[in-house]
């Protein structure tokens, strides 16, 4: 997984670039995103706080330095020579310390790394869901917009077979029931466009949140797009991309060896520890500064003398021998735990594997769903066209192209959905195998029309909604 960690999208700034068009697509919402999404900046801030752990696990393996200073006022008696001395002194002192063998240290550096590579592993999926993110904001805007346009071309449709059957039933040709059931169907129609209407105004809004920014068009889908299937087309070669690639199991597998390294490191805890030592002190001291009172003895009998200074360099080695059994207890807590870790790695490992199968078998269903839900279509505009003419001529009621009608909307709204779940199932496929970045977006955007665009708050409804009418044969 060599990746750039907090490169901007510089290959989708590159792409808009080269290619501008006047609608904003699926780069340009990615790029604002980037900017603007709360969670990501979020995600990279802690990304970057977390590769402090790293040097913080360093430091104790490196000399540490340590310099103390302090002032005093003092009140000395010398009993055997009767002297009270009352003065100020000054204490200065450096002190090294260079560790020499510390095991606790040595498998702290360690647990370090492999906290930070667990972080690296949770910034890369945290990556992966920002790109879903953007993915499915923007999709799910053209989503809400294609359901929109379906339930208003079937509220049309509903509405002029209302007034159709409203004429045939003040000639007689038709009982007073087919008005009723047609008015229905027609107030559920109304139902479910208002609530279309609401779902669009909603998913452009989420949209916006995401962004930062109102959009005023969007492009579209092309109607032609290349929905083969999974590429490789083995599962195979998915769950073996999944089960090495996987952030999810590459932060598991690293919080296994974080937690066989702390109880390394507690272990260690109760072993001697060698260092070097090296200090240097100087203290002064002003006898004048204060009172004596000498009794029978001298000033120079007081043994002060105005400045001391002295160095020292050694090794010293220390072993904790008995602490109330604590130490040994959390060597024995961190070894459980420790296995603990190994075994959820090894379940991570099972269950991304099998998000990898399952999200495969969605892609390649998807792609079978697609070409079916078209052919849906077609056959439903059929059945619609023959019931219509078996109502001209009697041999259908009103109930029966009622029903034709709403499943020939209900394929189209399939159809469309079928499209939107193959790009976020293919998107989805990709995170389990661990390889979803933001150039996946680039190569999503080349699916998106340059002609065919989306007015966010002007949008042709009644012209669109229109043309999914079907025309009477």
């Amino acid at each position: 997984m060599k990746r750039s960690s907090l490169t901007p999208l510089g290959v989708l700034m590159a792409t808009l670039a080269a290619g501008a068009v006047q609608a904003a697509d699926l780069t340009e919402v990615a790029n604002a995103a980037w900017d603007y999404d709360g969670t990501w900046r979020a995600d990279r801030k802690t990304w970057e706080a977390e590769q402090e752990t790293l040097v913080q696990g360093r430091a104790a393996l490196l000399p540490t330095i340590d310099a103390s200073y302090g002032r005093y006022r003092n009140d000395r008696t010398i009993e055997d020579a009767d002297v009270d001395l009352e003065y100020d002194s000054e204490t200065t002192a450096v002190t090294l310390t260079q560790p020499l063998f510390r095991l606790d240290a040595f498998y702290g550096y360690k647990e370090a790394k492999a906290f930070t590579s667990v972080a690296q592993a949770n910034f890369y999926q945290s990556r992966q869901d920002f790109v879903l993110r953007v993915a499915q904001g923007y999709f799910g805007v053209l989503r809400a917009w294609d359901t929109l346009v379906s339930a208003q071309a079937e509220e049309k449709a509903i509405r002029r077979q209302l007034d159709q059957t409203n004429e045939r039933f003040e000639v007689g040709l038709v009982p007073n029931t087919d008005v009723e059931e047609a008015q229905a169907a027609y107030d559920l129609t109304r139902v479910n466009l208002i609530v279309a209407q609401q779902e669009f105004e909603i998913a452009r809004d989420q949209l916006e949140t995401l962004t930062g920014r109102q959009w005023e068009t969007l492009s579209e889908l092309r109607q032609d797009l290349p929905m083969a299937g999974p590429q490789p087309a083995e599962m195979s070669a998915w769950i073996d991309k999944a089960a090495y690639q996987n952030p999810q199991i590459l932060a598991a597998e690293y919080s296994a060896k974080a937690a066989g390294f702390t109880a390394d490191r507690q272990f260690g805890a109760m072993l001697p520890r060698v260092q070097l030592v090296g200090s240097y002190t100087h203290e002064h001291t002003d006898p004048d500064s204060g009172s004596a009172n000498l009794g029978g003895g001298t000033t120079g009998s007081t043994g002060i003398t105005p400045d001391n200074h002295g160095t020292q360099v050694g090794i010293e080695v220390s072993m904790p021998l008995f602490r109330g059994g604590g130490l040994n207890s959390q060597r024995k807590q961190a070894a459980l735990q420790a296995d603990a870790a190994q075994q959820q790695y090894e379940q991570a490992i099972r269950d991304i594997s099998q998000q990898a199968r399952t999200a495969y078998r969605t892609v390649e269903a998807d792609s079978l769903r697609v070409q079916a839900r078209e052919q849906a279509i077609r056959s439903a505009r059929s059945a619609l066209d023959a019931t219509q003419a078996g109502y001209e001529v009697g041999t259908r009621n009103v109930v029966d192209v009622l029903n034709a009608q709403q499943a020939l909307y209900a394929a189209q709204r399939d159809y469309a959905n079928a499209r939107y779940d193959y790009i976020l199932d293919s998107l989805n496929l990709k995170a389990a195998a661990g390889e979803l970045d933001v150039e996946q977006l680039v190569a999503v955007n080349e699916w998106l029309s340059n002609q065919e665009t989306l007015d966010l708050y002007n949008p042709d409804l009644e012209g669109q909604s229109e043309e999914q009418i079907p025309t009477p044969r």
